[in-house]
């Protein structure tokens, strides 16, 4: 008996769950089955020699191509290793969280390189399935469906979250029962799908993270001019995620535009952007 009167209650939650985001949510692409995803095997490296400052072949080419599909600043991938590569594959290891004048470029930063290539590709062919236009909805509502719901979702794939230091982690203990930071939203892609917009954005952790990016000046322009808007996102992220049928750059873009973006990608990568 207990059974039977469990079950329709569970499906009643499921399907109240699902005419709720049917019908505050607009999709702006036809969505992509989520297996299919952009295989890139790396190029063999050609040797450090051939990637050096001074160097014009097709490798820099190579390179140069990658740099600009990524977000960095180079105006064309001329094949010369000259000042503006230089200073992008500078800023490339800076990103991965390296210490580098980016007059060469080595195997491990090579690889590197081709890999964030494959992901961002990878990410865009995901991102074709996240909303894009999502209208208001009753937070205290959706928060309580999605909660319930989200012991349905898929468990078989995980998604890579940050490793935080105990520094952070004392940070993050202060939000904690935050709908953003449970075990499924953290993990699973489909339980942060079941988290409508309007909640994510209203969520103490969401606002935490905007300010420690940008104080949620929506205007605001890191320091190397690569990284824009309230969430500091990069061009690639930017492009990624939908940004351009708002703007050029994030910090053209409204708040809520740019929040709109910043949701995009949490929904993908989870938390994992933005190292909090």
């Amino acid at each position: 008996m207990t059974t039977f009167t469990r079950r329709p209650s569970r499906y009643l939650l499921i399907g109240v769950l699902v005419a709720l985001i049917s019908t505050t949510f607009q999709y702006s692409v036809q969505a992509t089955p989520a297996a299919i995803a952009i295989v890139m095997e790396v190029p063999n490296y050609p040797g450090k020699t051939k990637l050096t400052k001074g160097a014009e072949n097709t490798s820099v080419k190579k390179v140069q191509q990658a740099l600009i599909e990524l977000g960095y600043d180079i105006s064309s991938a001329n094949g010369k290793y000259g000042p503006s590569t230089t200073k992008a594959i500078a800023a490339f290891y800076k990103d991965l969280g390296d210490q580098d004048d980016g007059t060469s470029l080595g195997k491990i930063g090579w690889t590197k390189l081709f890999e964030a290539l494959d992901q961002q590709r990878e990410d865009e062919k995901i991102a074709q399935q996240v909303v894009t236009q999502p209208v208001s909805v009753d937070p205290a509502l959706a928060a309580v469906i999605a909660e319930t719901a989200s012991a349905t979702i898929d468990r078989s794939k995980k998604t890579k979250v940050v490793k935080l230091s105990k520094k952070k982690k004392k940070i993050v203990a202060k939000y904690k029962g935050d709908i953003t930071l449970t075990k499924d939203a953290k993990l699973y892609r489909e339980a942060r799908e079941l988290i409508p917009f309007e909640v994510w954005r209203a969520s103490p952790f969401t606002r935490f993270i905007s300010m420690k990016e940008s104080h949620r000046n929506c205007k605001a322009v890191g320091r190397s001019g690569k990284y824009r808007g309230r969430w500091q996102m990069s061009p690639a992220f930017w492009k990624t995620y939908g940004g351009k049928q708002f703007a050029s750059r994030p910090d053209k873009a409204s708040c809520r535009d740019q929040d709109l973006i910043a949701y995009n990608g949490w929904i993908v990568r989870g938390w994992a952007p933005w190292a909090y």
